[in-house]
């Protein structure tokens, strides 16, 4: 993450990169589960609040370019020291490490009970963990440049099974499951724009990975189309749960996405089970979050001590977090946590990054290459 391990993991990379990178960082479990937490704070106005939570999280974005920019060839890790301080950089690097960490541990236990669920119901959970751990594990030890490959390979793909799938439900929407609008008052609404922006966590990658880019000063709009990508999924997604469930039967799914597409039917046509069209483009968009995660908890971690065994420490830390994903008991804790880590995620997506802005703004601080 600083010049040394850029350099390692291969030339430098085209801006445009950021629209796959952040878009794929970010589709993961919540991809099933953000409209249901919408509901629950707002009701049927959760379309409202998906509308106003992407305001905030463009406003964000710009944000985060901003200071990007401030500092283009060091990633936040190495420029929060210079900003804060070191005992305080430290502090804030040994915090973004935790919230990396348990992130991978909600996200690998929320892929354990969704597989158990959806796919594998006999299977031990530790197999398919095991697996999916291997899989990030041999693709974040060939660095950045390869994941980011990897994501470039996979983007079209996800991209047409994403938009096929919101086509499939928006012929079943009912426009009288919107009604009345703002029947709970706007408070609940402006709680729930704040939560959403809670419920995108990966915006925060743009702050780690514009060493690697080869033109800082064009990273605003492909960063912006990643956020716009994810925004309007957001919308089409909250529009046909509530659509098409209503709220009150959206609160009743642990995982509205795939009760929305069990409902959609095709008269005449020959395919089936169109929820798994969004089960497996949503099971390697998980592997994709995993790999950029586990890619910046491991070599956090390592510039941090400054450690030198890349893949050994690659590996521990995976091994740590599925170890990890057994003191989760069940679901229900699951969901719970999550719920609390959305409102735990702000603090590192919009607080940390808005303070040390103004910090590095009143100080003065900037990079070798101020953009």
């Amino acid at each position: 993450m600083n010049n040394s391990q850029r350099s390692k993991s291969g030339d430098t990379l085209d801006p445009r990169i950021l629209t796959v990178v952040l878009a794929l960082a970010i589709f993961e479990f919540e991809i099933f589960t953000f409209t249901r937490g919408l509901v629950e704070i707002a009701g049927q106005d959760a379309v409202i609040t998906t509308f106003l939570g992407g305001t905030l999280l463009i406003l964000l974005t710009l944000l985060l370019v901003k200071l990007a920019h401030r500092f283009p060839q060091e990633s936040f890790f190495a420029y929060s020291k210079k900003v804060w301080g070191k005992p305080m950089g430290l502090v804030i690097i040994a915090s973004y490490l935790f919230y990396f960490y348990t992130f991978m541990v909600l996200l690998f236990q929320n892929f354990a009970n969704a597989n158990r669920l959806i796919y594998l119901q006999e299977t031990p959970a530790l197999i398919p963990l095991i697996l999916m751990g291997l899989g990030a594990v041999w693709l974040v030890s060939y660095g950045f440049s390869s994941i980011v490959r990897f994501f470039q390979l996979f983007f079209p793909f996800f991209a047409i099974t994403i938009i096929v799938v919101l086509l499939l439900g928006i012929r079943e929407v009912q426009f009288e499951n919107f009604f009345p609008i703002l029947s709970r008052g706007i408070i609940p609404v402006l709680h729930g724009a704040i939560v959403y922006v809670g419920f995108i966590q990966g915006v925060e990658v743009l702050l780690f990975v514009t060493p690697f880019l080869n033109d800082k000063n064009k990273i605003l709009k492909p960063a912006l189309g990643g956020i716009f990508a994810v925004i309007l999924f957001s919308v089409f997604a909250s529009v046909n749960a509530i659509g098409v469930l209503g709220a009150e039967n959206t609160l009743e799914f642990t995982y509205p996405g795939i009760a929305l597409l069990s409902a959609v039917e095709l008269p005449g046509f020959a395919v089936e089970r169109f929820e798994l069209l969004l089960t497996l483009t949503w099971l390697i968009a998980i592997f994709t979050t995993m790999a950029i995660y586990i890619y910046l908890l491991s070599f956090g971690i390592i510039e941090l001590f400054g450690l030198s065994h890349r893949k050994l420490t690659i590996g521990l830390v995976t091994a740590a977090i599925i170890g990890a994903t057994y003191l989760i008991p069940n679901v229900t804790w699951m969901l719970v946590l999550r719920e609390y880590y959305n409102y735990f995620t702000l603090i590192f997506i919009a607080v940390i990054p808005a303070l040390t802005f103004l910090m590095a703004v009143i100080r003065g601080k900037e990079g070798n290459e101020h953009a």
